[in-house]
């Protein structure tokens, strides 16, 4: 019980109100940097992935499709999560998603593969692996979204 100075109690406190996007919380930059730190880190180890060909870059590939299957998952549970508390569904996204996935995902380092392949002389050869990064990103977002909310959905039956 917190006491709001006129004899009343409040079973919630003021740290209870969720996350607004338009205020800045010094807590929120603290859990997206851990979180982008341990992503980063798991992007450069992935980075060490043998690449098949010279212009396919597996290392930058698999971070981003990580990113995109890990993200939409947890996005999509959470959403589908009331048992979770809003505060606690909104610390673990800004942590889990927008620092890990956000971390581990690599749009620039995509972008300058693919200028350096097209660069080269090899158009076709950038362009399939744009293609090829896009499409499989879209699909595995679209799993993601689509386990996460049925990870949630059977979560919640089974409470």
């Amino acid at each position: 019980m917190i006491g709001d100075g006129n004899g009343r109690e409040s079973m919630t406190s003021t740290t209870d109100k969720p996350f607004s996007p338009s205020s800045f919380h010094a807590s929120s930059l603290l859990l997206v940097a851990a979180g982008g730190a341990a992503g980063t880190g798991l992007r450069y180890a992935l980075g060490g992935l043998r690449s098949f060909s010279w212009y396919f870059y597996t290392g930058t590939f698999a971070a981003n499709m990580l990113a995109c299957l890990a993200y939409c998952l947890l996005s999509s549970y959470l959403a589908g999560a009331p048992w979770i508390g809003e505060r606690r569904r909104e610390r673990i996204s800004r942590t889990l998603g927008m620092g890990v996935c956000g971390g581990l995902s690599t749009m620039s380092t995509l972008m300058v593969e693919v200028f350096t392949t097209g660069r080269d002389l090899h158009f076709w050869s950038a362009a399939l692996y744009l293609l090829a990064t896009f499409a499989a990103g879209l699909g595995l977002a679209w799993v993601g979204g689509r386990c996460g909310s049925r990870l949630a959905a059977w979560r919640q039956v089974r409470q």
